[in-house]
């Protein structure tokens, strides 16, 4: 007869501090009706209600359409990266920074964005886990990637774009230059030192006209978000509201789980002012939040498209 495979029994663990987590992972979050992925929860969550100043967008919440869509991703990314054409955005772009590419660096990008997506779908869909807390650091990871992806491609201006590919190079420099600081010798020996790569690409910068104190100024993962939703129908404050809240998931602060999670609260009668507290995650927040690296790769894929064509009418 027909084998049946049984499922591990969930696991609990319980950290006391002022209060206490149920890490727990649940496998309750779903309901079919067809063959469509829908949660069972009401996606309006308080915590990502926007302030006065911005609109929250609709939502994308079809789980089975982004899903379905995140494996053609997937197969996609696994081929090599569409040729650019000559008398393109991208092809200029790379006659003036050969050796660091806007074109290659994006499309790195949203290889890595696919990528942390499809582990997420492979967990959420496939497993059919959703874990309280992990789901969230993938997706901080793809909407990154994503937005980065974007930042890189949406100025007109070559200059601009190249301007940021020399920034975002000078950033990956400046931070293997403190892995390099930390590896034993034999590990580096021949390879270039970060000194080296952000001089190089300094003078790269002021080869073109590009200021190369801008080059190496801060850079912030949080612009790079704000920027790229910007450009979306998401808008910069959403688009960094969410990114900020899979942030507090990454970094285990309180103010994510208790702000965005459903909780439940239980008196500690051993310890006044202590409680138990619950904290479950379903499947409709995860799909809440997976719009954001969602949009922004259908952003970045066809801008991809757009720069790597010719003719396009390059500045």
């Amino acid at each position: 007869g027909p084998q049946t495979r049984s499922r591990p029994r969930r696991r609990s663990h319980e950290t006391v501090v002022t209060i206490v987590e149920d890490m727990s992972t649940t496998r309750k979050a779903f309901h079919h009706k067809g063959s469509r992925l829908r949660a069972t929860e009401n996606y309006d969550y308080p915590a990502l209600r926007m302030s006065n100043r911005a609109k929250s967008p609709g939502l994308v919440l079809d789980g089975d359409s982004m899903f379905a869509t995140i494996d053609d991703w997937l197969t996609m990314t696994g081929r090599a990266s569409p040729e650019v054409e000559a008398g393109s955005p991208l092809a200029g772009d790379a006659r003036w920074s050969p050796d660091l590419q806007v074109a290659h660096a994006a499309w790195s990008a949203v290889t890595q964005a696919v990528d942390h997506l499809h582990a997420l779908k492979s967990l959420v869909a496939d497993a059919r886990v959703v874990h309280t807390h992990a789901p969230f650091t993938l997706l901080r990871s793809a909407t990154e990637n994503a937005a980065t992806a974007v930042w890189l491609l949406e100025p007109g201006a070559r200059i601009e774009r190249v301007r940021r590919r020399l920034k975002l190079a000078f950033h990956e420099a400046r931070e293997f230059g403190r892995a390099h600081d930390l590896m034993a010798a034999e590990a580096v020996a021949g390879i270039r030192t970060a000194k080296e790569r952000m001089i190089e690409i300094q003078t790269l910068a002021t080869a073109h006209r590009i200021d190369p104190n801008d080059v190496a100024g801060r850079f912030s993962y949080g612009a790079v978000v704000r920027q790229a939703g910007a450009s979306t129908d998401l808008g910069a404050d959403f688009a960094s509201l969410l990114w900020q809240m899979c942030s507090g998931f990454a970094h285990g602060n309180y103010w994510a789980s208790l702000s965005f999670l459903e909780r439940q609260e239980f008196p500690r009668p051993s310890e006044a002012g202590v409680f138990n507290v619950r904290l479950t995650n379903d499947v409709g927040r995860v799909l809440t939040i997976t719009q954001v690296p969602f949009v922004l790769t259908i952003q970045a894929l066809g801008l991809y498209e757009r720069r790597r064509r010719s003719p396009f009418g390059a500045p």
